[in-house]
């Protein structure tokens, strides 16, 4: 999927509003989805230009308010849109099942961005890490067993006195 500028969206919504076209061929022509373009029309009736321009930030308390107006109103994306300013759809889906699933307090855990991905410098120190710790292992199972030893040969050695002494 492309992102669509603001300046495309903007113009998209002024041809509709000219009466240039219907809905579905002003999306069309400018390459906006049918869904994105009712949700960006019914956004700009309700806030004007602005909504595009200077979207509403997004944190916990925007995403509760949304997800929690949406699930009680059984709203639609587009009525979410025209109430709130905001056309992200995969995420306002997404907050109503997190919403659903896990309260209030689910969305507000949401991190922005992706979670980083493991790199070679990572992986490396985790191999190695790895090679040190079976290193530190081979070491503990060899005191122990040099330990065992050890103890064997004390044990021999007393058994050894004894039967000396015994024989004398």
């Amino acid at each position: 999927m492309t992102k669509i500028s603001k300046q495309t969206k903007l113009e998209a919504i002024l041809a509709y509003h000219a009466g240039f076209a219907s809905k579905a061929k002003v999306a069309k022509h400018y390459g906006i989805s049918k869904t994105l373009f009712g949700m960006l029309l019914a956004a700009y009736a309700t806030h004007g230009p602005d909504v595009l321009l200077n979207p509403p930030a997004i944190a916990g308390e925007f995403r509760i308010a949304v997800a929690s107006w949406a699930i009680r109103e059984n709203a639609s994306l587009t009525a979410v849109a025209a109430k709130f300013g905001y056309v992200g759809t995969a995420q306002i889906i997404k907050w109503k099942e997190i919403y659903s699933k896990l309260g209030p307090n689910g969305l507000l855990s949401i991190q922005k961005g992706q979670k980083p991905k493991m790199t070679k410098k990572k992986q490396t120190q985790t191999n190695k890490l790895s090679a040190e710790e079976n290193r530190l292992a081979q070491l503990e199972d060899e005191v122990l067993r040099l330990k065992i030893q050890n103890e064997a040969l004390k044990l021999l050695a007393s058994i050894q006195q004894r039967t000396d002494n015994s024989q004398k």
